[in-house]
C-alpha cells in the first residue's frame, strides 16, 4: 500500500458510533475487532483503511518480512539477531479469492531447492501480526478460510502443516470486516469472534450528504492536498489515541459498573462470557478515549450497544429470545433516572440517520412486524385475512429434517458436460495435486518440483507439471415448496411444517446455502422469497404463512421447475439444488401426472409428509415414489 493516500479518518462525516468502535480497538486490541454492517456506499471500507495513519508504532526486527517482535524468543521468518526498529502497525487486506497458502503461508521453495532448509514463507496472517486484518465482504469468505481464521483467532498462533513440516508463528491481530446483510449471513462462529458489531448508516440530512459529496470530489481531484488539509486533525487524533493507550491501565472501574455490565449481558441472553469481557474492555477504552479516569454508566451502556446485539441467543425463527439491547439499556436508564445533559444516552434515543430504527427499537433494515408481513407476502398467500388459529401461525417446537447430502465435487479437474467446472479457479481447500490440464493457472509448484526431481535426465517436461486439486464448497440452492391449502391447517400440520422449515433454514445457514420459498394454495402458486442468502427474511415469511383453499400442486411444481431450470442455466450447469416439498398429499388429481412435470435430472427432491392422525391416506408416499424422491414422514421422523 506504499504511496497510496487514504481518505483521512477525521474527514469522514457521520457514523460516530462506528468511529468510536474502531478507535476503541486501536486503544485496546483485546476487544476483538469490529464487524461493520451496512448498505453499499456508507464509508465502511473508507473508515477501515483510514485507520492506517492512526495505528501505533510497533517494535520489529528490521530484517523480518512479518511483524516479528524483538522480545520474542524465536521467529521463523528472519534472523533473531537482527536489529530492532520501529514502524507503524499494518492494515492487511484479505481478498476473497486468496488461496489457503497465501493466507497461512507456505514453504519457501527456492530455499528448499538450494539448501534443503525448510523455512516458512510468510502469508497474510504473518503480515497482519500486531496490526489489523481487514476482510471486505467477510460474509462471502470461503468456508475453508473461515475455518482457518477461527483457529488462529482462538489461539493467536498460526500453525502451517506442509509436506511433513510443521511450523508455527504468532498471529495476533485486530479483525475488521465489512458486509452487506442483503448478501447473506455470517457464520455464527465467526460472528462471535468480532468484539463489536456496528451498523453503518446512509445519512438522510441534505446538508450533510452535500458536504460528504463535496469532500469526496475534492479528495479525488487532489488526494495529497486534501490529506494535507486534515493533517493537523490527524496528528491531534493520534496524540489522543497514544494518551488513551498509556492511560488504559489506570482507568478505574467501580464494582457497580462491573455489576451493570454483567447484568446487561444476562438480561440480553448473551451466550458465554466473551460478551462480558467485550463490554468491560470496550467501556474502559471508551473512557480512555474521552480522556477520563473513571468508567461511568453511560460508558457501559454505549459498550453494551456495540458488543451484545450479535451475541443474543436466538429462537428457531431467528428472533432474539430477549428484548433488543436498546430496550434493555433504555429500561436501566429510566430506572437510574439518568440526566441526559451530563453526556449520557437519552432515555428515548432518537432514530438513527438512514432509518436505523423505529421508536420501538426495531433493528436496522427491519420494519415493524406488520409492515414486514405486508411487504414479504405478495398476493393473498401470506396475508392471514381472518386470523387463522394459533397452530397455523406459531411453530410447533423443533423438528429435525435430515437433508440428503450434497454430492462431492472438485473445483479443478472435473468436467460436467460441455462445462468444465472451475478448472482454472484457485478456490477451495487443497486436497492434493493433479496433472496439469493445460489451462489452469493454479499450479502446485511443490508437487511439480517433486515430480520433476524424479526425472533421470534432470529436464522439465510438460507432463511433470501439477496443479492443485481443491475441494469446492458443497453449496446448493434449497427451494422450499410448501402446501398451504386448507387441509394443512388441520391437526397442527402447518405448525409442524413451520418447525420443519425453520430447521431446514438453520441447516442452510450452517452450509451457506441459498434458499427460496414458494407456497401454493387456492388456485395459484407464488414465489414468496426469491433465491437469497438473507435467511432472516425467509424465516420471517415462514413464520407468517397461513392456510386456506384448495391444493394447486400442478401449478406449484410448474413454477418450481421453471425457477430451478433458470437457476441451472444461469450457473452454466454447475448449480446444485434441492427441492423440499412439504405437503400432506391431499391432492385430488393424478399424482403420477404431477410428478412428470419435474425433470428428474434437474434437482434432488425431498418430500416431507405432514399427514398425521389415526386415518392416513398415504398419498404423499405415492407422490415421493413418482418423483423418485427421498421421503420423510414428520410423524415418525424417518427418512427414506
Amino acid at each position: 500500500m506504499t504511496g497510496v493516500t487514504h481518505f483521512p479518518f477525521s474527514a469522514v462525516l457521520g457514523n460516530d458510533d462506528l468511529k468510536r468502535a474502531l478507535l476503541a480497538n486501536v486503544i485496546d486490541p483485546r476487544i476483538g475487532g469490529v464487524l461493520i454492517r451496512g448498505d453499499r456506499g456508507t464509508a465502511k471500507t473508507t473508515l477501515v483503511r483510514a485507520l492506517a495513519s492512526l495505528l501505533p508504532l510497533v517494535h520489529v526486527r528490521a530484517s523480518c518480512p512479518a511483524a516479528c517482535d524483538p522480545a520474542e524468543a524465536h521467529c521463523p521468518f528472519c534472523d533473531s539477531a537482527g536489529d530492532a526498529t520501529e514502524r507503524p502497525a499494518r492494515i492487511v487486506e484479505l481478498p476473497l479469492g486468496a488461496t489457503e497458502d497465501r493466507v497461512a503461508g507456505t514453504l519457501d521453495l527456492s530455499r528448499a531447492v538450494r539448501s534443503g532448509e525448510r523455512r516458512l514463507e510468510p502469508g497474510l496472517l504473518a503480515a497482519a501480526h500486531r496490526g489489523v486484518l481487514y476482510i471486505d465482504e467477510v460474509n462471502l469468505l470461503p468456508d475453508h478460510l473461515v475455518d482457518l481464521l477461527l483457529d488462529v483467532a482462538a489461539s493467536g498462533v498460526n500453525v502451517v502443516e506442509r509436506d511433513g513440516a510443521s511450523i508455527a508463528h504468532p498471529a495476533r491481530f485486530v479483525l475488521a470486516g465489512t458486509m452487506n446483510p442483503e448478501e447473506g449471513d455470517l457464520r455464527p462462529q465467526l460472528l462471535d469472534r468480532f468484539g463489536l458489531v456496528v451498523d453503518a448508516h446512509t445519512p438522510t440530512e441534505p446538508a450533510q450528504r452535500a458536504e460528504i459529496v463535496r469532500r469526496r470530489i475534492t479528495f479525488d481531484r487532489d488526494p495529497a492536498r486534501f490529506a494535507h488539509e486534515y493533517a493537523e486533525a490527524e496528528r491531534t487524533l493520534c496524540a489522543l489515541l497514544a494518551r488513551a493507550r498509556d492511560n488504559l491501565r489506570t482507568i478505574t472501574v467501580p464494582e457497580k459498573m462491573l455489576a451493570l455490565a454483567v447484568a446487561l449481558c444476562i438480561e440480553a441472553h448473551a451466550d458465554g462470557l466473551r460478551p462480558d469481557l467485550a463490554v468491560y474492555r470496550t467501556a474502559v477504552a471508551l473512557t480512555a478515549l474521552d480522556d477520563r479516569g473513571r468508567v461511568e454508566d453511560h460508558d457501559v451502556y454505549a459498550a453494551a450497544l456495540l458488543a451484545l446485539p450479535h451475541r443474543q441467543r436466538r429462537n428457531p425463527d431467528g428472533s432474539p429470545t430477549a428484548p433488543p439491547i436498546e430496550d434493555i439499556v433504555r429500561s436501566h436508564q429510566q430506572q437510574d433516572g439518568e440526566d441526559t445533559r451530563d453526556g449520557g444516552m437519552p432515555a428515548s434515543p432518537p432514530p438513527q440517520p438512514g432509518g436505523n430504527n423505529d421508536g420501538a427499537g426495531a433493528p436496522r433494515n427491519q420494519a415493524p412486524a406488520d409492515e414486514r408481513t405486508a411487504r414479504s407476502e405478495p398476493g393473498d398467500l401470506g396475508r392471514p385475512g381472518e386470523r387463522p388459529p394459533d397452530n397455523t401461525t406459531r411453530p410447533l417446537g423443533t423438528l429435525h429434517v435430515p437433508l440428503p447430502p450434497v454430492p462431492r465435487r472438485l473445483a479443478a479437474g472435473e468436467a460436467r458436460g460441455r462445462h468444465r467446472h472451475a478448472a482454472a479457479a484457485p478456490r477451495g481447500r487443497t486436497t492434493g495435486a493433479l496433472p496439469w490440464d493445460g489451462r489452469s493457472r493454479d499450479f502446485d509448484l511443490h508437487a511439480t518440483l517433486i515430480e520433476d526431481a524424479r526425472r533421470p535426465d534432470g529436464t522439465t517436461r510438460a507432463d511433470a507439471l501439477r496443479m492443485h486439486r481443491r475441494a469446492a464448497p458443497n453449496r446448493r440452492l434449497i427451494l422450499l415448496l410448501v402446501d398451504a391449502s386448507g387441509s394443512m391447517g388441520a391437526r397442527e400440520r402447518m405448525a409442524s411444517t413451520k418447525a420443519a422449515l425453520l430447521d431446514v433454514i438453520d441447516q442452510a445457514a450452517h452450509h451457506r446455502d441459498a434458499v427460496a420459498l414458494e407456497a401454493f394454495r387456492d388456485d395459484i402458486a407464488q414465489l414468496l422469497v426469491a433465491p437469497t442468502r438473507d435467511l432472516n427474511r425467509v424465516r420471517t415469511v415462514v413464520a407468517s404463512l397461513s392456510t386456506g383453499g384448495r391444493t394447486p400442486l400442478i401449478d406449484g411444481l410448474l413454477r418450481a421447475a421453471r425457477l430451478l431450470r433458470q437457476t441451472h442455466v444461469r450457473s452454466g450447469g454447475s448449480q446444485q439444488s434441492l427441492l423440499v416439498l412439504v405437503t400432506d398429499g391431499r391432492y385430488p388429481g393424478d399424482l403420477n401426472a404431477a410428478a412428470r412435470i419435474l425433470p428428474r435430472t434437474l434437482t434432488d427432491v425431498l418430500v416431507v409428509d405432514t399427514e398425521r392422525g389415526p386415518i392416513r391416506l398415504g398419498l404423499t408416499r405415492r407422490l415421493a415414489t413418482a418423483l423418485n424422491a427421498h421421503y420423510l414422514a414428520l410423524a415418525s421422523g424417518s427418512a427414506r
